[in-house]
């Protein structure tokens, strides 16, 4: 028979667990019942990533969902379903760690452990206790690098990426992560922001931002790395993002907007005239015609600073940084070839750069400043946070690669425009599952 393991912590209502820690002062149950404790007798699998489902056998589990308790470590888990002697529960954000699982009931003075595997004063764990280990969820992909931007996953699950400055032992052009991991160049660019995938032309498709003086374009090469990036759409103000309407073909695009600067040489000076220019989305009508050399694209709706533009159930959504209007993630419904009201998504945070979905409309962003991957889902208005301050800090781009989120931290500066490369940028995977995690 199963040794019970009693473990001297009180615990609280489970109403307050978020707010715990293993290292909590006393835990208080206002209505302890004399209950008996939980027993674990298995955990299966006993490791897996974050997010992942595991189920807890024992004894004296509570049948009412909300009325047990289950730490991995310090971190609760979701419990999903309950019997007395079964818990299914969703594993809690905890990354490359081994920890202690834990159960507790409403009702019950005492922790439950596997046999062997109570602490001892000190907190430490006996050689014979039986643990949880959480996989790596996060890697980087790259080294020290200045200034990468966009980044897309092909067909063949290859990674492709821009670096945006020859320094530190990179090249400036576009990469590709192969299977064993290494990074090599694939061709020379001057791409400066967004890569797309277009099954349409199988083609990689690139914004190039180019501030001041120089108005930004928007190219395409073919996916196999041949060729070159070849200027498609020209004379854009400060193209940041593009994406393509597979129902229809065409293609939608963001412009920052920001100022056009006119430089005058005068004797040995230089007059600078700015004029504002504003931001907004574009469409560019592609169906059933071959690309010219001359754009066709409308303003449909404005917006002070669109940083990326996704589509997702007929409506397309824009992330804002440093926005003089609006929020900084907003969605216009799509209705043929104009764009409805706009509707604000999320305005918890000032500043946001990117977003990308999963396949169950969980939208996912990192905003600026911050290192925690969050998912928000808009039907339950339920934000989640992946694996907070392990996360590269400020996503300029996002992409998926199977069942990994690819998160680009460019470090660039002043609303992405490069000013000097004063630190390094990351390319980081994220492990989230297929669809995602979700409560």
């Amino acid at each position: 028979m199963k040794r019970l393991i009693k473990f001297s912590l009180v615990i609280s209502t489970l109403l307050s667990v978020l707010a715990c820690t293993e290292e909590s002062s006393s835990w208080v149950d206002p209505n302890p019942t004399g209950g008996p404790a939980p027993v674990i007798t298995n955990v299966s699998p006993d490791s897996g990533f974050a997010g992942t489902v595991a189920i807890i056998t024992g004894e004296n589990f509570a049948t009412t969902l909300e009325d047990n308790m289950v730490l991995f470590g310090s971190i609760p888990a979701v419990v999903k379903e309950a019997s007395s002697t079964e818990l299914t529960v969703q594993l809690p954000m905890i990354n490359d760690k081994t920890v202690l699982p834990k159960v507790a009931v409403k009702g019950s003075e005492f922790w439950g452990y596997w046999e062997g595997q109570t602490p001892d004063t000190a907190g430490v764990l006996h050689d014979d206790s039986l643990t949880f280990t959480f996989y790596q969820a996060l890697e980087a992909l790259t080294d020290t690098v200045y200034w990468p931007a966009g980044v897309v996953t092909a067909p063949d699950s290859t990674i492709y990426f821009i670096v945006n400055q020859a320094d530190a032992g990179w090249s400036k052009g576009l990469h590709k992560v192969n299977t064993d991991g290494s990074v090599e160049v694939v061709r020379t660019s001057t791409i400066l922001g967004n890569l797309i995938y277009d099954a349409a032309s199988d083609s990689i498709w690139g914004s190039n931002l180019r501030r001041g003086r120089d108005l930004g374009w928007i190219s395409r090469a073919p996916s196999d790395g041949s060729g070159s990036f070849s200027k498609m759409i020209k004379d854009v103000v400060t193209p940041s993002s593009i994406e393509f309407d597979q129902s229809t073909g065409d293609m939608y695009f963001s412009s920052l907007g920001f100022y056009e600067v006119v430089i005058t040489p005068v004797e040995d000076r230089f007059d600078t005239t700015i004029t504002d220019i504003k931001g907004g989305i574009y469409l560019e009508p592609m169906s059933n015609r071959t690309f010219s050399d001359t754009s066709l694209a409308t303003m449909l709706m404005e917006y002070s600073r669109p940083t990326s533009c996704k589509i997702m159930d007929g409506y397309l959504y824009v992330t804002q940084a440093y926005q003089e209007t609006g929020a900084a993630i907003s969605r216009n419904q799509i209705i043929g070839n104009t764009l409805g009201e706009t509707e604000v998504v999320l305005d918890e945070f000032d500043n946001v750069y990117c977003l990308e979905f999963d396949s169950d409309g969980n939208l996912y962003f990192v905003p600026e400043g911050s290192s925690t991957l969050y998912q928000y889902n808009q039907d339950t208005g339920s934000l989640v946070e992946f694996f907070p301050g392990d996360v590269v800090p400020t996503a300029n781009f996002m992409s998926w690669s199977g069942i990994n989120l690819v998160i680009v931290y460019s470090n660039v500066a002043d609303d992405m425009e490069v000013t000097a490369a004063e630190a390094p940028g990351m390319i980081q995977r994220v492990y989230v599952g297929s669809t995602g995690y979700s409560q």
